[in-house]
């Protein structure tokens, strides 16, 4: 998967825009327990929605955010229910 960022350290916030129907960046490589924070930036509603139903975000109002704290080292496929071609990949581990 390509990296838009480098790699964020385990504790470490990072945040992810929903905008312009994509998500930005991309994707992203974290450590386990780093946050990502998603913020609805644009101005249709958007989730935060793992294709494997691990959790999802629920409708985000333009200016809501979503945080949610990944603990488990793996692959995600993130996307949005509304538009499914706004994809998000992310990968946890060391």
């Amino acid at each position: 998967m390509p990296l838009t960022a480098p790699k964020a350290p385990g504790g470490a916030e990072v945040r992810v825009s929903l905008v312009d129907f994509e998500f930005q960046p991309k994707a992203l490589k974290v450590a386990p327990g780093t946050t990502l924070v998603f913020v609805n930036q644009g101005q249709a509603p958007h989730t935060v929605t793992d294709n494997q139903g691990r959790f999802d975000s629920g409708v985000l109002a333009p200016g809501a955010e979503f945080r949610r704290t990944f603990t488990e080292p793996g692959t995600y496929a993130i996307y949005c229910r509304f538009h499914p071609y706004m994809v998000f990949g992310l990968e946890v581990g060391e």
